[in-house]
């Protein structure tokens, strides 16, 4: 089921006089990993729309975790750490089981698939009526437990269609309690910069207001990333096409030394650069011309392809699992066949050798973004989803 903004109630929508007074729910979200990867992204874009929608929300993290910081640093959301042994699936289970009872929590949602037992266990054992809630951010196939038991103790949300018809072909159980909600960014912070700020952020890199910069977003960890390795192949056939094209790897993993070992073997040296993982990654997109995204294996959407839209940045992308529900093809960038360099090098000369087209693109995906896929949009529908589920605590 698609939970679309016609289907979001009015008390979600309305305030003021005329709207319909519903206390807020108190909502306990769970990421016992939150190390920064996609779905560790979009539990804390999730916290923050909801707290923004006036709701009480408290996450539970692992102590000491990459992202704790950046979760203590959201307005309105109360954290809760586990120290050490405690953000084992036991210990969380453990934790979540007190926390629902001292909270009277509504819903329990859980983002991490080693989350989703304790998150069942915690709700089922209240003795509150508690609702569970778990998101599903990978293509991979559930394991045999949660094939046959998941759709029948939690509510399942999909992030893209994709994801759905795994889920779809392999759970067993009501498939009314399987939603797909897309996630969304906070596109205040992701948004195209003005010119002379713009001039800066590139002239750090080195890159001059001639250089057409192509860049990778995201981890490189064995055994092949997200295809940085066939970046830097297209980008040196790119490179002895249109001179003036510069490379840039964002972000950081156990690939790190054969990235480098490859640039230099490509004699891309002071034309290719690796660019340390940053919690600015607006503020590097803001300095490239286009975002490449050249994913391998499998991927459930790629929230990297909206934070480049929303920048103004074209993109190309896989044409791989949820990649393309991301964007539109022609509109907004190019898809490409997985592990095709030859075709990824073409649409990369494409768009270098087309300014008009790397600015027409961009902007439409701008707008597509905003339009879709927006932190208030996707927390606004899972808002719903929740007070749907939870009418018998209301």
């Amino acid at each position: 089921m698609v939970v679309d903004r016609t289907s979001v109630p009015a008390y979600v929508q309305a305030s003021g006089p005329g709207a319909l007074a519903v206390r807020p729910l108190r909502i306990l979200q769970v990421n016992s990993l939150l190390s920064g990867g996609g779905a560790d992204n979009q539990t804390l874009e999730l916290c923050a729309g909801l707290a923004a929608l006036g709701q009480e929300v408290t996450l539970v993290v692992p102590e000491g975790s990459r992202w704790e910081p950046l979760a203590r640093g959201i307005d309105g959301v109360r954290v809760v750490s586990l120290p050490g042994r405690a953000s084992r699936p036991l210990g969380v289970a453990r934790a979540l089981a007190t926390l629902v009872r001292s909270l009277d929590a509504d819903v329990v949602h859980a983002h991490q698939g080693r989350d989703y037992w304790p998150a069942v266990f915690a709700a089922r054992t209240s003795g509150r009526g508690t609702r569970a809630v778990v998101t599903r951010h990978l293509m991979k196939r559930p394991r045999a437990l949660s094939r046959w038991l998941l759709l029948r103790t939690a509510e399942v949300i999909a992030v893209s269609r994709a994801v759905e018809e795994v889920l779809r072909r392999d759970l067993s159980g009501p498939t009314r309690r399987l939603h797909l909600v897309y996630g969304g960014i906070e596109t205040g912070r992701f948004a195209p910069v003005p010119a002379d700020v713009r001039r800066t952020l590139r002239s750090g890199f080195g890159w001059s207001d001639r250089s057409i910069v192509f860049g990778v977003v995201g981890a490189f960890n064995h055994p092949r990333g997200k295809g940085q390795m066939e970046f830097l192949e297209a980008a040196r056939q790119v490179h002895a096409a249109v001179p003036e094209t510069r490379f840039a790897i964002v972000g950081s993993g156990s690939m790190e030394a054969d990235l480098r070992a490859r640039i230099r073997a490509s004699s891309l040296d002071g034309i290719a650069t690796m660019v340390p993982f940053t919690d600015d990654v607006a503020g590097v997109m803001n300095a490239l011309d286009v975002v490449v995204h050249p994913a391998l294996g499998t991927e459930a959407l790629g929230v990297v392809l909206w934070e480049a839209l929303a920048n103004g940045k074209p993109v190309i992308a896989s044409r791989l699992d949820g990649i393309p529900e991301a964007f539109e093809e022609g509109r907004h960038g190019v898809l490409v066949p997985p592990e095709d360099v030859s075709a990824l090098a073409r649409a990369m000369e494409g768009m270098a050798r087309d300014p008009q087209a790397r600015r027409a693109l961009g902007e439409a995906g701008r707008a597509h973004v905003l339009a879709r896929f927006t932190r208030a949009e996707s927390a606004g529908q899972v808002l719903a989803l929740y007070r749907r589920i939870c009418v018998g605590r209301l």
